[in-house]
């Protein structure tokens, strides 16, 4: 490893696993510069109390996203078709129902936090759950950092 003295602002290499890490000081680990990025949505005008789906239209509790590396959640964002509804992304793992993270929306067409902190491992399933009735075209993006 080059230079890992777990400082603000300081950035290293890990010849390990060949990547990058620089200490995030909000959420006081060290994680990766790239950006993990995973979409979920749903092209339907009525959705309610139900998985998303990713490519190939699978709901995600089928097939859900693995991560192949240990990972924090760091922002999601979510979007929808109007601005008169309210409902909650649920992120959760391996076919668990307990939402490990979340996000709501309330009477707005989107909505996003980056100030998350939620520590995934290396092979979990990720898997979002759109909590609301009749939600018209959810749509919700994960950002994960790989952990160190």
């Amino acid at each position: 490893m080059l230079r890992d003295n777990r400082t603000p602002n300081v950035v290293f290499a890990d010849t390990t696993s060949d990547d990058v890490y620089f200490y995030d000081s909000v959420r006081g680990k060290a994680l990766g510069v790239a950006i993990i990025q995973h979409d979920v949505g749903r092209n339907h005008s009525s959705v309610t109390d139900q998985f998303l789906r990713s490519e190939g239209d699978t709901p995600v509790n089928l097939n859900g996203f693995v991560l192949p590396w240990d990972a924090t959640l760091v922002s999601i964002s979510m979007s929808e078709n109007l601005n008169t509804q309210t409902w909650s992304a649920e992120v959760r793992k391996n076919g668990g129902g307990v939402a490990q993270d979340s996000l709501t929306i309330t009477n707005q067409y989107s909505n996003y936090n980056n100030n998350n902190n939620t520590d995934f491992s290396a092979g979990d399933r990720i898997m979002v759950y759109c909590f609301g009735t009749s939600i018209d075209y959810p749509h919700v993006t994960l950002f994960f950092r790989r952990r160190f």
